[in-house]
């Protein structure tokens, strides 16, 4: 899944970026996508350094960290992290958010079961599964990514592209020049 989670992560970047205007949240998005995965190696790091966290009674494994707790815990160390090189700790925090929003939706779309997304709020493990897949997501494009999954992010990419150009087209056509071409 790391490669569609570029993919669709892009998709949600290029579409915010048409409203918001700002190009760090290209990045901000795109990066943010990536962190609810650190669960995959948080568990050896926390030992190497002798702290050990159960949840549920286990070590960390993958999908702990794929919660809006985590998520806002995140989203706020992101902020204050961004805030030293004078980027709006609001900003950051939503652009964060958005990015570790794109995941656990994808995630949500492609897993039944999925994850425990509203944790704390609920135990419950959601998953939407749109295209019926459990956890053993068979990567078939060159061994990197699914072909399904990776077929509808490209589409979305090309919709918020699209999207792009037709509000970049429409807000030109706003601005009054003074007849010679120019503003």
């Amino acid at each position: 899944m790391l490669f569609e989670h570029w993919i669709y992560s892009t998709a949600i970047a290029i579409f915010i970026y048409t409203i918001y205007r700002k190009k760090e949240c290209l990045y901000i998005i795109i990066g943010s996508a990536y962190a609810p995965d650190i669960d995959y190696i948080a568990d050896s790091i926390l030992k190497k350094i002798g702290i050990t966290i159960l949840v549920y009674g286990e070590s960390i494994k993958h999908g702990d960290f794929h919660n809006i707790l985590v998520m806002i815990i995140y989203a706020i160390f992101i902020a204050l992290l961004l805030n030293t090189i004078n980027i709006k700790m609001k900003d950051s925090f939503i652009l964060a958010s958005i990015g570790f929003a794109a995941h656990l939706l994808e995630d949500a779309l492609v897993f039944n079961p999925g994850y425990r997304f509203f944790w704390p709020i609920s135990d419950k493990i959601y998953g939407i599964g749109i295209l019926g897949f459990d956890y053993n997501l068979n990567t078939d494009f060159y061994g990197i990514a699914n072909t399904e999954v990776l077929i509808i992010g490209i589409f979305l990419v090309i919709l918020s592209l699209s999207i792009k150009y037709i509000f970049d087209n429409n807000t030109k056509s706003v601005i009054v020049t003074n007849g010679r071409g120019g503003i």
